[in-house]
């Protein structure tokens, strides 16, 4: 079965998922216009370890994106993910994990990224990387930051262990507002130089964080000010993109 084959089952299971535990607040799609025509790198905020089904259910065409080794402990995520061509990060890889992404990102196939490294999932404060810089360097592409955010409170933390006993926590959500935001792109011409250096790729981090914090500000107001009260927690998204 191709990528594209499992990443459908993927999907599937996504799609009733996200109609059970949430309702997606969508903005910025406009955004994405012609998104296609060039090499693009998708940098996510990342508030939960559940966005990966929650990308998926909100988009019309699969992608690939670079996984913590953690999620791939679960036989079932690990045959999923494995068979959709998504990139696992563990101890000693990333040299190669970046040149892996790099060739999909210049075959104009989308690849996600998170911002952060693992915590970020369970509320933990982390400092941006700078992977998804690198990657989109190389690939000479356009960065998209997409901020993801979950309602106050609405985390909940679990774990399941693998048959060695080694536990492995993860976040979900339910009854919430899920919002989702496709931010201004940051244009390969614009954001680049032909050497770049470890600060130069830093910078642009801090950039895209700070898009992703006056993203949350600007929710947080909504919801304090009612603008979401009457709106059903349950549903998914009523439409999709193309990423």
């Amino acid at each position: 079965m191709s990528h594209a084959g499992y990443f459908r089952i993927l999907k599937l299971y996504s799609d009733a998922w996200a109609r059970r535990h949430c309702r997606v607040v969508l903005s910025g799609e406009e955004n994405l216009a012609g998104a296609g025509d060039r090499p693009r790198l998708y940098i996510v905020s990342h508030p939960v370890t559940w966005d990966l089904p929650m990308l998926a259910h909100l988009g019309r065409n699969n992608w690939y994106v670079i996984v913590d080794k953690g999620p791939f402990a679960h036989p079932v995520v690990k045959w999923l993910f494995r068979g959709s061509g998504f990139l696992k990060l563990e101890g000693g890889n990333a040299d190669e994990v970046i040149r892996q992404a790099g060739a999909i990102v210049a075959s104009r196939q989308p690849l996600i990224v998170s911002l952060y490294g693992y915590g970020v999932d369970f509320g933990e404060k982390v400092r941006p990387r700078t992977g998804g810089i690198r990657i989109a360097h190389v690939a000479k592409a356009d960065i998209y930051p997409v901020h993801l955010m979950i309602e106050e409170g609405k985390r909940i933390m679990k774990d399941f262990r693998n048959r060695k006993g080694e536990k492995f926590p993860f976040s979900v959500f339910h009854d919430t507002l899920y919002f989702a935001t496709f931010c201004p792109p940051l244009r390969f011409a614009d954001w680049s130089r032909e050497e770049m250096s470890y600060e130069d790729y830093t910078r642009i981090a801090f950039t895209v964080e700070e898009t992703f914090q006056e993203r949350e500000k600007a929710i947080t107001a909504d919801i304090q000010a009612g603008r979401y009260d009457g709106l059903p927690r349950r549903g998914g998204a009523d439409r999709q993109v193309l990423y």
